[in-house]
């Protein structure tokens, strides 16, 4: 029995080794196996992160819209989204705040024109546009804190 399983051992490990013989003209193609698949290449995978550059990029371009449909947000959950634009937001806290006082600031001066002058304004914004305008209100306003030029701009896109 000893003798019997030597050359059948030894004929396995031959077998499993991949010998061949030398006079073969094939070629035996080698298999690599991976642990991990190869991800797909249209396959990305966005983070909050990610979705955080997004919401930054359009605030920058003043492209404030629901991006939660957007690749880079649409496979967060709605907590998640929502923390998102929150953490943007509160970034620019400040200059939301300082921009509302400043439209407040814009409206109560218009509202402070009678019908005529509000014509008036706007015949002015549509014929020079808003920097020229906004060098004659710079002329007439006391308060050196108001940016002129951006009332200028606030009146002729919001009122006129």
């Amino acid at each position: 029995m000893g003798r019997t399983v030597i050359p059948v051992l030894a004929a396995a490990c031959l077998a499993l080794a991949g010998c061949s013989s030398s006079d073969d003209d094939t070629t035996e193609a080698k298999v690599s196996v991976s642990s991990t698949p190869s991800p797909t290449p249209t396959e990305t995978a966005y983070t909050i992160e990610d979705c955080k550059a997004l919401l930054e990029s359009n605030y920058a371009a003043d492209a404030n819209t629901d991006a939660s449909g957007e690749p880079e947000c649409a496979d967060l959950s709605r907590g998640e989204y929502v923390q998102a634009v929150t953490d943007v937001l509160t970034g620019h806290k400040d200059d939301i705040v300082a921009d509302a006082t400043d439209q407040v600031i814009y409206d109560e001066a218009w509202e402070a024109l009678d019908p005529e002058a509000q014509a008036t304004t706007c015949d002015l914004l549509d014929a020079d546009g808003p920097e020229p305008v906004g060098f004659l209100l710079g002329q007439t306003v006391d308060d050196p804190s108001i940016d002129t030029a951006a009332m200028a701009e606030y009146l002729y896109a919001e009122k006129c």
